[in-house]
């Protein structure tokens, strides 16, 4: 449920992209927030975003207005970037802005954005193998100095209190291979 969660919040996130990219290349033609997305329709946008602007169009032709139109779009999907957009296109006809010059700057801002996630996700996942390297080195190395050195051998083997300090070396390396592991759960919901 959490992958399934974290792919559709991805999927709006890139969606929403792809919308203010064509609202900004069709704004750029007339500026016009209404025939902007009209055009996205016939222009490749996939479910669930084509859905939702075709509701969007539908209030607005049936007479709502379209500020109130773009306030029920806004609370269509819950993912920021979108609401981002629909509170910045409200704002600007409400206010009468430059709607085409909005629209390529948001464009820009999101693109750095998705760069820079994508930088993380890549800079996360080298350092969660550095980790996962660090913790399971640990007992290798404690199986290759049991191996070939006596004196390791002596301590933890054969003393009262080896068994006892090996058992809990043991535990806190799993404790920290489990706690690697529910970080890297909350990181992909």
């Amino acid at each position: 449920m959490s992958g399934n969660h974290f792919y559709q919040k991805k999927k709006i996130r890139q969606q929403t992209l792809q919308l203010v990219s064509q609202l900004s290349r069709w704004c750029q033609v007339r500026e016009d927030l209404l025939y902007a997305f009209e055009r996205c329709l016939s222009s490749g946008l996939e479910d669930p975003m084509r859905l939702a602007v075709s509701s969007f169009l539908t209030r607005v032709r049936g007479g709502m207005a379209i500020e109130e139109a773009l306030d029920l779009f806004e609370h269509h999907f819950a993912e920021e970037h979108f609401r981002d957009l629909m509170v910045a296109l409200r704002f600007n006809f409400h206010h009468r802005g430059d709607l085409p010059r909005l629209l390529e700057h948001m464009e820009s801002q999101l693109y750095r954005i998705e760069e820079e996630m994508i930088h993380r996700r890549i800079s996360s996942a080298h350092d969660r193998r550095l980790c996962w390297l660090i913790i399971l080195i640990g007992p290798l190395i404690l199986l290759f100095r049991l191996m070939t050195d006596g004196m390791t051998r002596e301590l933890f083997l054969h003393h009262a209190l080896g068994p006892v300090l090996l058992a809990i070396s043991l535990c806190g390396t799993g404790l920290a291979a489990g706690g690697l592991w529910l970080i890297q759960q909350r990181m992909t919901q």
